[in-house]
């Protein structure tokens, strides 16, 4: 059967080129038909660049409607992406999607809270308190949602008038908490604030910025006719706007963000209403592999919610992509490809499934192109087989993978092992003195660990008595801060380009010279 499908992914690689239905890179006749890693192929430099390695541009589509300056993607793992990972991918052009892994469905709501609520050009709904509150429910706010300035109402509630606010500067000296904050409130009449009709119904951002630059504000309050709270505007988030050319925000300046959901329905409907309260702009549908389940989920996301974007996975052969495209293409925004590729996935080893992911990206991304003419165009996601040498230069950032990945197709390409050592991820550094250098933990979401939560769930057997491990917890060197690792990281997928000739990655994917690295 394996020799059967091969010669089918053959044949339908073959049509294609002689239909000129794509646009392929010049893969070389030996990977035809075979099974090939990442390691088992080199980008062959047939051009002189004659442009610098900042002029490469990396901007890529995530989904249909959600386009990337970077084409990076955090993993959906509990030792890998929630919020401050979240947060730092989306500063640098790139996408997380939080993980279902909590005990309750609010946990994972309250990252991707924190994420919206991170940057944002216009602050809609701001948490408020009353004059009754005390300092220390500013500073419990503060430990929450990562600020300080609160305004003031008469109630405590958005419904209520402005009467004041409290900022970093009101609360920070004070020692005893139970101090009410009407007595250290700045009053409504020594406020500048501006009106929702001048600001917020014409979208000038640029007017609120010369607001709080002439009177030296940490935050701007904008009030309605009735004196009532319509937005915040903040200095922060002014200056996060201008920190990060690259971020990955929406047209309020919030930063994009993707949470999983189950691939049962019943469990996946609650999920997706409660993160799409709290403003998340898709969802992947997650499992290890595609079940049928996950096609209904994806119909009923997009007639209840059509501004959402969905993303199903996994799949690792033409055939299922076919079969996603053609049965519910109407209601999927993008493909995840990769079946056991991770450094913490055993699928492949213990029951026998999955393939090799470089093959498994190439087959599903000419599939994919292959049926545009007639569906249109879906984003494939290269989930996992990204190996960066574990060396001792932990700082260095080796991205051949990844360009290699994109070569073969792959729209953008999502991280696990790597991302779980920087500080980002969730879990602390800590020494190994086996190895003698510091290290943190990463886990496959199929190992029995993982699964005495809800990871289960991702491989169908939540309900089983017995447990077959698809995964493993393994320890991975420690690299420090992503905000560090990350610039390093883009750079290093630019370089590869520009060695190639390529501006950017349509180039690489239409001319890209791919041949073994041996017979």
């Amino acid at each position: 059967m394996a020799i059967i499908r091969g010669l089918k992914e053959k044949s339908i690689y073959l049509k294609k080129k002689e239909s000129k239905l794509i646009n392929m890179a010049k893969l070389h006749p030996d990977l035809i038909n075979k099974e090939f890693f990442y390691q088992d192929i080199t980008l062959v430099t047939n051009r002189l660049p004659d442009f610098e390695r900042d002029e490469v541009d990396l901007t890529t589509n995530f989904t249909k409607r959600i386009t990337l300056k970077t084409p990076l993607v955090a993993a959906s793992m509990d030792t890998v992406c929630e919020s401050e990972m979240a947060i730092l991918m989306a500063l640098f052009g790139g996408i997380g999607v939080i993980h279902y892994n909590f005990s309750t469905i609010d946990e994972q709501i309250k990252e991707a809270k924190k994420v919206k609520r991170f940057e944002a050009g216009f602050v809609f709904n701001p948490t408020v308190l009353s004059p009754q509150n005390n300092i220390g429910d500013v500073f419990e706010i503060a430990e929450r949602y990562g600020f300080f300035s609160v305004p003031i109402t008469e109630d405590g509630t958005l419904k209520s008038k402005l009467v004041g606010i409290v900022t970093h500067r009101d609360v920070r000296h004070h020692r005893d908490t139970d101090i009410k904050l009407a007595e250290i409130m700045t009053q409504k009449d020594k406020l500048v604030v501006a009106q929702k009709k001048d600001i917020v119904d014409k979208n000038d951002l640029d007017l609120a910025n010369k607001i709080i630059k002439e009177n030296n504000l940490d935050t701007l309050p904008i009030i309605d006719e009735e004196n009532k709270i319509a937005a915040l505007v903040t200095y922060s988030d002014l200056r996060k706007n201008a920190m990060y050319p690259l971020a990955t925000k929406n047209e309020n300046k919030q930063l994009k963000v993707f949470v999983a959901v189950e691939s049962r329905i019943k469990l996946a409907k609650e999920r997706i209403k409660k993160a799409i309260e709290v403003g998340v702009d898709g969802i992947v549908i997650d499992a290890s592999v595609v079940f049928k389940e996950q096609l209904e989920i994806a119909k009923w996301t997009k007639e209840n919610f059509p501004k959402i974007e969905v993303v199903l996975g996994n799949v690792d052969s033409a055939e299922m992509v076919r079969e996603i495209i053609t049965k519910a293409g109407q209601y999927c925004d993008a493909i995840k490809v990769g079946i056991g590729p991770g450094a913490a996935c055993i699928t492949q080893q213990e029951i026998g499934t999955g393939r090799a992911q470089a093959s498994a990206v190439l087959a599903c991304a000419l599939e994919a192109q292959n049926l545009e003419p007639k569906y249109g165009f879906f984003p494939i996601i290269a989930d996992g087989g990204i190996k960066i040498p574990d060396s001792e230069s932990q700082g260095a950032a080796k991205p051949g993978d990844i360009a290699k990945a994109l070569a073969l197709g792959a729209q953008t390409v999502m991280m696990g092992s790597l991302l779980a050592s920087l500080d980002e991820s969730p879990g602390e550094k800590e020494f190994d003195y086996e190895e003698s250098r510091m290290v943190k933990k990463y886990r496959g979401m199929g190992s029995l660990e993982a699964m005495e939560k809800r990871s289960a769930v991702r491989y169908g057997i939540e309900k089983a008595r017995i447990k077959v491990a698809e995964g493993k917890v393994v320890k991975v060197p420690y690299r420090g801060s992503g905000y560090d690792f990350l610039p390093k990281l883009i750079a290093g997928i630019k370089q590869s380009l520009q060695k190639q000739g390529f501006k950017n990655i349509k180039e690489l994917q239409k001319e890209a010279d791919i041949k073994p690295l041996s017979p």
